[in-house]
């Protein structure tokens, strides 16, 4: 009688003396996926690349061959119809509406946008070399009436040495130096996984990425007018737009589908076919 593969991982755990919770700890899969995974339930996961990749780990952690274990899976999904992406599993995502560019409208727009930049700058530069001036003049002032005072009650002047050294600082940050979209781009995304991330990318309409991150990796993304990312991990990445961060796209182990533009981002709530 052949042993599926659930089977095979369940009486490797209880033949080492491990409960559910240790395995847990160890792979940092939840104990709701484990448990499908030793009742060979493949139902429950998002898509069979999930299923693969949990029972590869699991195995692992077992120090269970993994070579025949992939080989079952790949025939067992072989024979499957193809799975819906992650953030879909039969849902319906809302409309987006498509982001048109009026270039004569937008060239308008930045052409004011410098100007009024340029404004700003100037009127700020004058104003602080007003105040510099009128705080010099202050101090200039109250410098000459103290040193006057000090002069006539000290009898001779004692130099003083000043130190020019200063302390040393240290700055640390998860990202490298944060970088601008290059020419012609209008969107720029970084991704660093904490802890083992699975991501689709596209820019554009186009698929750019599709894999899994490791600890600690980074992925840089450029776009001209949008990108769209879906995440099967939302609380296991890290995401910056433009050089900046934006926070958590949602908890561990949940998948999310969010559409970025030059200065927002949209989270795609997936909803019913009646809706």
């Amino acid at each position: 009688m052949t042993v599926s593969v659930g089977q095979r991982l369940r009486d490797a755990r209880v033949a080492q003396g491990f409960d559910l919770n240790t395995l847990v700890v160890r792979t940092r899969i939840s104990e709701r996926y484990l448990k499908a995974i030793e009742s060979d339930d493949r139902s429950v996961f998002p898509s069979g690349f999930f299923y693969k990749s949990f029972v590869d780990q699991y195995a692992r952690a077992l120090s269970v061959d993994t070579q025949e274990i992939d080989g079952e899976i790949d025939l067992m999904l072989s024979a499957d119809a193809p799975l819906p992406l992650p953030g879909q599993n039969g849902m319906a995502t809302r409309r987006i509406p498509p982001i048109v560019t009026n270039r004569r409208s937008l060239r308008r727009r930045t052409y004011a946008s410098i100007a009024a930049t340029v404004v700003v700058i100037a009127g700020c530069s004058g104003f602080y070399e007003w105040w510099r001036h009128i705080q010099f003049d202050t101090r200039s002032n109250s410098t000459v009436q103290a040193s006057s005072k000090r002069e006539s009650a000290r009898p001779a002047a004692v130099p003083i040495a000043l130190s020019t050294s200063a302390p040393a600082r240290t700055e640390i940050a998860a990202f490298p130096p944060a970088t601008q979209p290059s020419a012609g781009n209008k969107v720029l995304l970084d991704f660093m996984a904490h802890e083992a991330t699975w991501l689709s990318v596209s820019s554009d309409g186009h698929t750019v990425f599709r894999g899994l991150l490791e600890p600690n990796q980074i992925k840089t993304v450029e776009g001209r007018d949008f990108a769209k990312l879906t995440v099967g991990n939302a609380g296991g990445i890290e995401v910056r737009l433009n050089g900046r961060p934006i926070g958590p796209l949602g908890g561990r182990g949940q998948v999310r589908t969010v559409v970025f533009t030059q200065g927002s981002f949209q989270i795609v709530i997936p909803t019913k076919e009646s809706d």
